[in-house]
């Protein structure tokens, strides 16, 4: 019926939602672990050696440049999570759209019911 499915349909949302939250929850943590990459590198002198790790090898980078890297990731993941919360605001639209489909087919069918 109908009323099925726009019953599944406001399920197959909130799962929506809820994955969009949890990347906005693991996004959120990636700031926090990058914030203290950057207060740990805030504590370091200018001329102090820095070393990445790519792949088995641990590469020197210059210090300004690894700060700079470091806020631009911490930046990228705000906007990513930007991104994130207006998907959670359209899928709500959506949701909002499919409830009131489903208040319409549950009177619907309690005025058929009623009439019979």
């Amino acid at each position: 019926s109908e009323l099925e499915q726009q019953l599944n349909m406001y399920r197959t949302i909130q799962k929506e939602i809820g994955k969009v939250q949890s990347s906005i929850s693991s996004a959120g943590t990636q700031i926090l672990e990058n914030e203290m990459v950057l207060k740990e590198l805030e504590l370091l002198e200018e001329e102090s050696s820095v070393y990445k790790l790519i792949g088995p090898v641990l590469i020197k980078q210059e210090l300004v440049e690894v700060k700079n890297n470091v806020n631009k990731r911490i930046e990228y993941i705000k906007n990513d999570i930007g991104r994130l919360e207006q998907n959670i605001k359209n899928y709500e639209k959506q949701q909002e759209g499919v409830r009131e489909k489903i208040n319409a087919l549950q009177k619907a069918a309690a005025a058929a019911a009623g009439g019979k």
